[in-house]
């Protein structure tokens, strides 16, 4: 049953990262970079789950829930990203 909960909220994450990622065209701007975010819920209650671990795969970048489900991560070079989430008592998901 956390398994597809936790299926639902890898689901939401992608949706949410693929439409929150923003490039800046600004010529101030050395490089463009993106923001990924995302609110992640638990499927079967709706609540939001806080201390949910967000990791971007191959890199260093790691970043928690708050206490309303909600993450961002700022500065991330635009493309193709894996993104992992991983919960206690939950199966992860990339």
């Amino acid at each position: 049953m956390k398994k597809a909960a936790i299926i639902m909220a890898f689901g939401f994450v992608l949706i949410c990262s693929l439409m929150a990622s923003k490039i800046s065209n600004d010529p101030k701007v050395p490089s463009s970079k993106s923001i990924i975010s995302g609110t992640i819920t638990d499927k079967l209650t709706g609540e939001p789950l806080a201390g949910v671990e967000v990791k971007l795969m191959d890199t260093d970048v790691k970043i928690y829930t708050d206490f309303d489900g909600k993450f961002e991560m700022k500065n991330i070079v635009p493309g193709a990203q894996a993104i992992m989430v991983s919960y206690i008592s939950y199966q992860d998901i990339i």
